[in-house]
């Protein structure tokens, strides 16, 4: 395992929490122990003292020397039995280590008024602890007993639970440490596997792998944000084959043509001057289609990554369309169409980019004449409270209802037969809806084979400042 993994880095820091949880608590509790076991010694000793006081009738009296040495076996303890003066009287399991000084000054006063002294002390290095008990028998005279016990004893109960703490603590370490493995590699292994499949696409560009995890959590989430990357990259990538394909279709024709004629031209291969000259004009015309080719193609290119700069001023959108309707109508009355604008008598106002709303208008329209034989051609302008509306209205082939969802898509071609008799490069419907997106519009298609098309352009109203 990599230090620098995510697995070892998510375990090291559960690792961590768990061992500055457990560390403090262990500590906690010892030292919960070892006060209780303090309490305890110490009250054990003052009952034990008080007991033996309460019994003792007679200093001289064998039996209560016998009873004070059974009690300090019972409880591994010390005693000493001393007078009024300090004299020892009696001593029983005793050692010269314990203490040096058996009673202060201070402690015989206490006890001269009846009170109990209870001290913790060191000597020699040893922990002690020191209970005295005021004694008076029936003849009146008077003494003490003191009863001193280790804390040895005590340190050892609080070393063996010390050890069994030890050992509890490095049990939970281990189970700590297995279900930290657990839980990283649970954790760690869908990142890994989204780590690999993000190398494959970079370096591989398979763009048809896919993270096999679901879970409604972030991490669910980053899958499906990597699946969704993976999804459009492969789409992008298919896209950008058929652009290509469609592009190196799209120029190869006509270039087949100028290079045909063109060489038919330079060896004379005509009959007359006039086949000569319709050599020309379809070398011109293939030119043309070209350049308006290269001209669509640096406009899409433009509009997709935003590089185009909306110049918005206010004008009458009738005036506009009436414009487009004389510009496109020596070419209708051409094939025998009525081509008109339909205005209200009062003008419209919008707040666009005059020069791309001709755009748009100029592809529609121009649509419009390029797919209709017989009929008309209606441009009509509307407006209500919030949008102003542009209807393109034609009696042409129509489209059918499944093509429909696909006009905007580059160089998608509904009719592919007459594609190239009528000179379309495949780019002017999306262009137009990416240029009335820009403008916050919409555009809508209504058509029926046979019968005619109808274009909805909805713009949002220009409003007049105070």
């Amino acid at each position: 395992m990599k230090l620098n993994s995510v697995i070892f880095k998510l375990g090291a820091t559960i690792l961590f929490l768990q061992l500055i949880i457990l560390i403090p608590l262990g500590y906690i509790i010892l030292q919960l122990l070892l006060n209780y076991s303090v309490n305890q010694t110490e009250s054990q000793l003052v009952k034990l003292s008080e007991k033996y006081a309460t019994q003792v009738h007679h200093l001289d009296d064998p039996e209560n020397l016998q009873l004070l040495d059974h009690l300090t076996d019972m409880t591994d303890t010390s005693a000493v039995i001393i007078d009024q003066n300090g004299e020892m009287i009696f001593e029983t399991n005793w050692d010269q280590s314990i203490t040096d000084q058996i009673l202060t000054t201070n402690q015989k006063q206490q006890l001269a008024d009846g009170n109990t002294v209870i001290e913790e002390y060191t000597n020699n290095g040893s922990t002690y602890l020191k209970v005295a008990q005021p004694i008076s028998d029936d003849s009146g005279e008077r003494a003490s007993v003191v009863l001193f016990s280790s804390f040895g004893l005590i340190s050892s109960s609080i070393h063996n639970i010390v050890i069994l703490v030890i050992l509890a603590s490095l049990g939970a370490v281990a189970l700590a440490i297995g279900f930290t493995i657990f839980i990283s590699k649970k954790l760690g292994a869908p990142l890994i596997a989204m780590e690999k499949v993000a190398k494959q696409i970079a370096e591989k560009k398979d763009f048809s792998l896919r993270v096999d995890y679901k879970a409604n959590d972030e991490i669910g989430s980053l899958a499906t944000a990597v699946n969704h990357l993976s999804q459009t990259l492969e789409r992008y990538q298919t896209n950008r084959n058929e652009f290509f394909s469609n592009i190196t279709h799209e120029l190869k024709t006509p270039l087949t043509y100028v290079k045909g004629y063109a060489n038919a031209v330079r060896h004379e291969m005509y009959q007359s001057e006039s086949e000569k000259d319709e050599f020309l004009e379809i070398i011109e015309n293939e030119a043309d289609h070209i350049s308006n080719l290269m001209d669509d193609l640096m406009d899409l290119s433009k509009i997709e990554e935003g590089k185009i700069d909306l110049n918005k001023e206010s004008f009458d959108i009738n005036n506009l369309a009436e414009e487009m309707v004389r510009r496109s109508h020596i070419r209708a009355t051409q094939k025998g169409l009525d081509l008109y604008a339909v205005t209200p008598p009062h003008p419209v106002k919008m707040m666009a980019d005059k020069s791309r709303m001709e755009q748009i208008l100029t592809n529609l329209v121009e649509n419009a004449v390029r797919y209709t034989e017989n009929g008309e051609i209606r441009v009509e302008i509307s407006e209500n409270d919030k949008n102003v509306e542009v209807f393109v209205q034609d009696t042409g082939i129509g489209i059918k209802k499944e093509d429909i969802p696909f006009l905007f898509e580059r160089f998608y071609r509904v009719d592919k037969s007459r594609s190239r008799a009528n000179g379309g490069t495949g780019l002017g419907l999306s262009i137009v809806k990416n240029l009335v997106e820009l403008h916050e519009g919409s555009i809508k298609f209504d058509s029926e084979l046979n019968k005619g098309t109808t274009v909805k352009l909805t713009f949002p109203k220009f409003e007049k400042e105070d």
